[in-house]
């Protein structure tokens, strides 16, 4: 019964009612904006259907033979004669053409599935080159110089990029780096997912906790009420029903976040044929030309499924630590600044740790940095968090270090005065 009180408290709140409508109104705005084209993603669908989504040297050959003989056919049909669709797509071609309708709507669509299809073939080998090529010890030193790191520090990079290098040559030899996906310098479809929509779902779900816990936890004292409550048959264990209820609540709009946002991503993006790709296919690959190498074989759904699962375990560490803020300080404006003052130590402290040491590395082995890096979870990210269980250790510590110190502040609130 008070547990359904306290829920209700927070459930009906109307700043997290009407916050949980922007942040979903947001996203869905972004979604709107930022997702691959519905035609070029069918596009590609249907290439895989018909050519495999394995993009080694016969598919791209069958692939390439398809299309020289398709825009032959093109340019046959069109009095043309265009060495290659981007021809087309020239401005003193493609303008010209469509002003004066010399080329009909359809034959335009034909052209860039045709373009589509070139695409593939010299992203695919292009990837083939890049991965014969790629040094991660290499990339290592690159990473050592950039940030300047000495000693033990730069040892300790050397090292986990030394274990790295089974798993690429894994991937080379399963040819899950050739596997056709959405192609990153196109349509940046994984920084959008697991970057931009996975970092606004995981702060627009901390910011909610964060106010909802601090207010059902410090609803006592805000109301004045907290010498009423804490002296009854329930008396301070209260706590304990308001740390539930905030957890549950957590639960909720997470998970209402989760579904509205990602569910409509996936309702608008065809994923139908792309959900079993391994996560480590080099067509992610995005402008800055940097490869995403799992420290797993994992698939696409897989990937994301994790990523989902890590975002739930970070929203109940924050209601934890807000949780035992709320139980020292009394004051929920307080808690919710201290709380913004800790995220931002997080992000500040490890850039001021000296270079030759490996508080530099361990340091970003805290919730903001993860929070920070959910692009590249699981996966090689850089000097400072390429660790095989970066993200597994970084939760489970804080969440152990918040329960034994909620456990702790509990005991000090049955006894302290009020």
């Amino acid at each position: 019964m008070i547990f359904k009180m306290e829920l209700k408290k927070i459930v009906t709140s109307p700043i997290v009612l009407a916050l949980l409508l922007i942040f979903t109104a947001f996203n869905l705005f972004l979604i709107y904006v930022d997702a691959p084209n519905s035609k070029d993603v069918a596009k590609l669908n249907e290439i895989i259907d018909e050519y495999g989504a394995l993009m080694d040297k016969d598919a791209r050959r069958h692939l390439k033979d398809s299309y020289e003989k398709d825009l032959k056919n093109w340019n046959e049909r069109n009095g043309k004669d265009f060495a290659s669709p981007s021809e087309f797509f020239k401005p003193e071609n493609y303008y010209s053409s469509i002003e004066s309708g010399q080329i009909p709507k359809k034959e335009v669509e034909e052209i860039g599935d045709l373009n589509i299809k070139k695409s593939i073939v010299s992203t695919a080998e292009g990837i083939e080159e890049k991965y014969q090529n790629l040094d991660l010890l290499a990339s290592a030193e690159e990473q050592i110089k950039l940030y300047g790191l000495k000693g033990e520090a730069a040892s300790t990079v050397r090292r986990q990029y030394e274990k790295l290098v089974p798993r690429l040559e894994e991937i080379k030899a399963n040819q899950d780096h050739v596997q056709l996906f959405l192609p990153g310098k196109v349509f940046r479809s994984h920084s959008l997912v697991f970057k931009t929509l996975f970092g606004f779902v995981i702060i627009q779900a901390m910011l909610l906790v964060v106010l909802f816990t601090a207010y059902v936890t410090n609803y006592e004292y805000d109301q004045r009420s907290y010498l009423v409550a804490f002296s009854t048959k329930r008396g301070r264990r209260l706590m304990w029903n308001k740390l539930l209820a905030a957890l549950s609540a957590a639960c909720i709009v997470t998970m209402f976040l989760v579904v509205t946002t990602f569910g409509s991503y996936f309702l608008l993006v065809d994923y139908s044929r792309l959900w079993h790709i391994p996560i480590s296919t080099g067509f992610l690959i995005e402008p800055d030309g940097h490869p995403f190498i799992s420290w797993w074989d994992f698939s696409f759904i897989e990937y994301f499924l994790l990523g989902i699962l890590l975002i739930f375990l970070l929203q109940v560490l924050f209601t934890v630590i807000t949780f035992v803020l709320s139980l020292w300080m009394k004051n929920s404006y307080v808690v919710f600044i201290v709380f913004a003052i800790l995220f931002g130590l997080g992000v500040l402290v490890p850039a001021e740790m000296p270079n030759d040491s490996v508080l530099s590395l361990y340091s970003t082995f805290n919730p903001s940095a993860l929070v920070l890096g959910s692009k590249k979870w699981w996966m090689e990210s850089g000097a400072f968090t390429s660790f095989k269980y970066y993200g597994i250790m970084t939760v489970s510590t804080w969440l152990a270090l918040f329960i034994f110190a909620a456990w702790f502040s509990m005991k000090k609130f049955h006894t302290r005065n009020l």
